[in-house]
């Protein structure tokens, strides 16, 4: 979800790792879209396209890479996971399993500090209607609040690097 925290902690696990990595978003804003104010479907879809266009490259060199986006639906991640299949990568989804009480305070927050783009509540409260987390035959790690990111990075990422 917007203001779960998916770009900071991405961009964390990219720096600790060394590698990497694809913001969605960045390249909506590229096109002069935002996701804030709602995006159609089809322009999400060309989104998707252009991000996986930049995978094959990344993985012919067999470096980890961090996607950061929301894949509020089963069928955007399996999508990744078959796409990355014939270079023989491990996908990882890591969900960031954030309240909505805590996106709806930190949405709240930006109104007044405008640290980032606003979000519209309509765009919220339809992703909550229709989200689809992860079920337990995905490969997930679950990341909540009040997590240290640079442990749970280690403990999740680093460590199981080896």
């Amino acid at each position: 979800m917007p203001f779960s925290g998916k770009t900071t902690l991405g961009k964390s696990i990219a720096q600790h790792l060394s590698c990497p990595y694809i913001s969605l978003d960045e390249i909506n804003e590229a096109k002069g879209l935002f996701g804030g104010d709602g995006i159609p479907v089809e322009e999400w879809e060309k989104t998707h396209f252009l991000a996986m266009e930049q995978l094959p490259s990344l993985m012919e060199s067999g470096q980890n890479i961090v996607v950061d986006d929301t894949s509020c639906f089963r069928w955007l991640r399996e999508r990744f996971i078959d796409f990355v299949k014939p270079y023989d990568y491990q996908t990882v989804i890591v969900f960031l399993d954030i309240p909505l009480s805590v996106i709806k305070k930190r949405m709240k927050q930006n109104e007044e500090t405008k640290a980032r783009h606003r979000v519209k509540q309509n765009i919220i409260e339809e992703m909550a209607k229709t989200f689809e987390p992860p079920q337990a035959d995905e490969n997930v790690v679950r990341y909540s609040v009040n997590q240290s990111i640079d442990e749970w990075i280690a403990k999740h990422f680093v460590t199981n690097l080896d």
